[in-house]
């Protein structure tokens, strides 16, 4: 971090090698409400050859109105971005739904496919997923789109 608590590009350059898979970028992040650059992280990540992460939990159902209603955003934080491959977003974070949900994008479905799981040697035989959730309850997922459904966009614009 710097001394204004944001991500520090330059110790990212340095501790970045070849076993480096993914830097990440918060947009903001939880404790000071930075937002790091996220467009010289994304574009240190693609001359790499690297995935560039935006954690947007904290801001997701914020940062897309901010511009529209007039206010700046001191960083771009989507898939606009070049180098951006993936984006967190939390629906409980002023979505207004239940806590417990989280949501990951990729940019393409070549990124999505690694997000699947199959396992076929255990005990319980074939086991497949298309998420972390595995085998919990989806009420999170259903209370979460109710929110958002009722909210609208108006609703989170205002």
């Amino acid at each position: 971090m710097t001394s204004d608590f944001s991500a520090d590009l330059e110790a990212m350059k340095a501790a970045t090698d070849s076993n480096t898979v993914c830097i990440i970028a918060s947009a903001p992040e939880y404790a000071f409400g930075n937002y790091d650059p996220v467009n010289d992280i994304a574009a240190f990540a693609l001359s790499r050859d690297i995935g560039c992460h935006v954690d947007c939990c904290l801001g997701s159902y914020i940062n897309p109105f901010i511009a529209e209603l007039g206010y700046k955003i001191p960083y771009q934080f989507d898939f606009t971005v070049p180098g951006v491959t993936s984006i967190t977003s939390d629906p409980h974070k002023y979505a207004g739904g239940p806590k417990g949900c989280s949501v990951v994008m990729f940019k393409t479905k070549e990124l999505r496919n690694y997000q699947f799981f199959v396992c076929d040697d255990w005990t319980g035989g074939l086991y497949a997923t298309t998420s972390m959730a595995g085998a919990r309850a989806g009420a999170m997922i259903a209370g979460n789109w109710g929110s958002m459904a009722k909210h609208g966009i108006e609703g989170y614009r205002k």
